[in-house]
């Protein structure tokens, strides 16, 4: 949406002044594998969750576009950032206690970006949530490790997407206290969702799945991440908004 949260809510204002809808296209919302995991955790199959990780990377030479130029992306946190922690928050709605990030610089240097970044989100009420990108994972981790009062879920990369396992939804399986699991079925998503909600709010007023709080707040989370990692790793709190 933009590179700072004063910048989102410089947007947000003029929208508002010239009775515009602004939103951004949060595409990852709607990937088959996040969607079918919300609908398990909301049904209560795994109890409350307390711990979320995500990760997406690997061990690879990073592109040379302009998402590798801190200058101009705002940093690694904010590449695949962007809609990981906009998944976190969606699972998620506590209130934000504080963000820390740390940054990595070893082995890529033709990219300003960082090679390896981790974030961290504290909730007030005590539960955490991690997002790691990194281009230096020889060994990747699952894409999500979720745990929950009364079970867990792993979302494992589909090794059929090699190199680029990040195109196909991941292998969803549900942990249940008793040690036994299953593979989780991916639910089917009709095509083009977001752009259905666009038309139910411009026609009919409905109110939609995505807005521009939630993205503003998506960046406020990241840029604090960004200003934890120049202070290797020191908590930052990030003013969010609810309105």
């Amino acid at each position: 949406m933009a590179l700072t949260a004063d910048q989102c809510d410089e947007l947000i204002l003029l929208a508002s002044e010239k009775d515009l809808m602004l939103v951004v296209y949060q595409n990852r919302r709607f990937d088959e594998d996040f969607v079918t995991m919300r609908q398990i955790i909301r049904s209560g199959d795994i109890g409350d969750v307390y711990h979320y990780d995500s990760f997406v990377g690997g061990y690879s030479r990073p592109c040379d576009y302009w998402h590798s130029n801190a200058e101009v992306s705002g940093g690694a946190i904010f590449d695949w950032g962007s809609h990981l922690i906009d998944q976190i928050l969606n699972i998620i709605p506590d209130d934000v206690a504080h963000v820390s990030g740390q940054n990595h610089k070893r082995v890529w240097t033709h990219a300003t970006n960082a090679d390896h970044t981790h974030v961290t989100v504290t909730f007030s009420s005590g539960k955490q949530a991690t997002f790691v990108h990194s281009d230096l994972a020889a060994a990747r981790k699952p894409k999500f490790y979720v745990l929950g009062t009364e079970g867990a879920i792993i979302g494992d990369w589909d090794p059929a997407g090699e190199p680029a396992v990040a195109d196909l939804p991941a292998i969803l399986t549900v942990h249940h206290v008793d040690g036994t699991s299953r593979i989780a079925p991916l639910r089917p998503l009709e095509p083009h969702e977001f752009y259905r909600s666009i038309v139910e709010y411009i026609n009919n007023g409905f109110p939609m799945e995505v807005n521009a709080l939630q993205s503003r707040n998506v960046v406020a989370i990241m840029q604090a991440a960004e200003q934890s990692a120049m202070q290797n790793a020191l908590p930052v709190t990030p003013v969010l908004r609810r309105s």
